[in-house]
């Protein structure tokens, strides 16, 4: 960011951070599509700050950083055990699915009975 000192006229370069929210990215994600929202948010954060009365300026991109992480999700077949001290309780139940398809059924037929209440 480029801030004009009013005393003197002279200019001032400043580095500031904006960046976007966290977003997982499927193999079916449209990354065009992804880019343009980033984007998107970025340029907005810039105007806000500029509309705050910082008095500066976008001056130039000094670096851009893409942070990725490898994302795991839970499927059937995924089993993690209760903690010691909840499983001893005796009133939870962590329930083992051998399928996907398995573990659908089981939370429609949930959904279902919460819904006749």
């Amino acid at each position: 960011m480029k801030k004009v000192s009013p005393t003197d006229g002279s200019s001032i370069i400043e580095v500031r951070n904006f960046q976007s929210k966290s977003t997982i990215v499927f193999e079916s994600t449209k990354l065009d599509e992804l880019w343009t929202e980033i984007v998107e948010q970025i340029l907005e954060n810039i105007a806000v700050f500029q509309m705050n009365g910082s008095g500066c300026t976008f001056h130039s991109i000094v670096s851009l950083d893409i942070h990725t992480v490898k994302y795991k999700s839970l499927r059937g077949g995924t089993y993690i055990p209760l903690p010691r001290f909840l499983a001893s309780k005796k009133v939870l139940i962590n329930m083992k699915f051998e399928s996907e398809k398995q573990r659908m059924k089981m939370f429609n037929a949930l959904n279902y009975a919460l819904q006749g209440r």
